[in-house]
């Protein structure tokens, strides 16, 4: 019995033995593993610098962490969730983390992180020469951290470009909108401006001549008036006038002979050379300025139909338009009392003032003849109309009387009034038809007047 009894004891510890035996065993075969594991995101997905980067750890079995932070504002941390790290400037950096555990369980994970060159988008050009068509522009890109470049020209040759750098010219007028979209390859940025050419040059011209100047006879000056545009400088050539060649914008050329001229103009800007040619016909003299159906209005029309002339401007001169300057070149004034026209007459510009007109500045004295059948005819109505040059007045004595300033009334048509400015014309004034309107009553007249003496 006693034998048993200890074969039981000795059996239940061995097998206690066996049991604890086992049991470490197994303990140690079933240590904790650690799994390194952890993902990164990009703040608003944009890999310019600062580039903010938020750690999220998904590692398994770990007790402790030791991150490190190539690069960063923040290089290292243990952590077991670090806070965003930064990175300001452009590169490849690692991510490490090494997790572990009291077991003695290890394991590490790199991740590489790239922080891209901050970007920015902006360019200029330089404009080859000026803004006038044809325009050659050289872009000047002034952009940070692009990787590719996309240009895009509106109304531009090429349209579009991937060069850094590119040229584009424009030929079309107006507002071109020049695009440049760049990229990194994980981001993009565009910016636009605006170029504006100007049209390319146009060569043009007219002229133009004094009033007393309006038959073309010689001598003539011509005023010669540039339409020309988008030119930079101009030259003339009238072969025959005065001066022959000019350098200015608009000359005024002297032509003392009948004849065809040709006037040549050439303009030039920093694109192209453009000629254009014109002639102009130059009459023989005739020195006689002749002026037809010319209303002058009675005294209560001078403000609306005017009663004073000019032969040197060509033109009636109303009330309120008498000024200093055009006083002097008025030849003379009609009076006229009323519609009925029984009291007409021709009036000196320096003696106006003694009917219903105001005083003419700087007036000058004109001898008038308004009634001829009074003092002895020069010219008659057949007489006038035979006269086509100045010198047909050189028979004709114009001499100032009391008699010969005698007003007149409407029995007569026509009527021939002479006259005599101070400077020593001679003209004659045929009165064609008296007009009965009222306050706005006038005369019909044919004037003719030497240009010279």
């Amino acid at each position: 019995m006693n034998v048993q009894k200890n074969f039981k004891r000795i059996y239940s510890a061995a097998l206690l033995v066996i049991i604890a035996i086992t049991f470490n065993a197994c303990a140690v075969e079933e240590g904790i593993p650690v799994k390194a594991n952890f993902t990164i995101k990009v703040v608003n997905n944009d890999y310019s610098v600062p580039v903010k980067v938020e750690i999220t750890n998904k590692s398994t079995g770990a007790d402790t962490y030791e991150w490190s932070f190539e690069g960063a504002t923040v290089t290292s941390s243990t952590e077991k969730d670090p806070q965003p790290i930064t990175y300001s400037s452009a590169g490849i950096y690692k991510i490490k983390l090494k997790a572990s555990n009291k077991d003695g369980s290890e394991e590490e994970k790199i991740v590489e992180v790239k922080a891209d060159a901050s970007m920015k988008v902006d360019f200029d050009w330089q404009m080859q020469g000026s803004d006038i068509s044809p325009v050659a522009l050289q872009m000047v890109d002034q952009s940070l951290g692009a990787t590719q470049y996309l240009w895009e020209f509106a109304g531009g040759n090429p349209a579009t470009s991937n060069a850094q750098n590119p040229a584009v010219v424009f030929t079309t007028p107006g507002d071109h909108v020049i695009k440049l979209t760049i990229s990194n390859g994980l981001e993009t940025y565009s910016i636009q401006k605006t170029v504006t050419i100007q049209p390319e040059m146009t060569i043009d011209f007219n002229w133009s001549v004094d009033p007393i100047d309006n038959d073309y006879e010689a001598p003539l000056l011509l005023h010669l008036n540039n339409l020309s545009t988008n030119a930079f400088s101009y030259e003339w050539e009238i072969a025959g006038a005065t001066p022959s060649s000019s350098t200015s914008v608009n000359p005024d050329i002297n032509f003392s002979s009948a004849g065809t001229y040709t006037i040549i103009l050439k303009a030039t800007n920093d694109k192209e050379t453009k000629i254009l040619q014109k002639q102009i016909t130059i009459q023989p003299n005739t020195n006689l300025l002749s002026f037809s159906n010319v209303k002058l209005g009675i005294s209560t029309a001078h403000s609306t139909i005017g009663s004073f002339f000019s032969s040197y401007l060509g033109t009636v001169i109303k009330q309120g338009d008498v000024t200093p300057a055009n006083g002097s070149k008025i030849d003379f004034g009609f009076f006229g009392l009323n519609s009925s026209f029984t009291y007409n007459q021709f009036v000196s510009p320096d003696e106006v003032q003694n009917t219903a007109f105001s005083p003419i500045p700087n007036a000058t004295h004109s001898k008038i003849v308004n009634s001829q059948e009074l003092v002895g005819t020069q010219l008659s109505s057949s007489g006038f109309n035979a006269i086509n040059t100045g010198s047909d007045f050189n028979s004709i004595n114009i001499t100032e009387s009391n008699a010969g300033k005698t007003p007149f009334n409407s029995t007569t048509v026509p009527r021939i009034v002479l006259f005599k400015t101070e400077d020593g014309r001679k003209g004659a004034i045929k009165i064609t038809d008296f007009v009965s309107a009222g306050t706005s009553s006038y005369i019909l007249v044919d004037i003719k007047v030497q240009k010279q003496p």
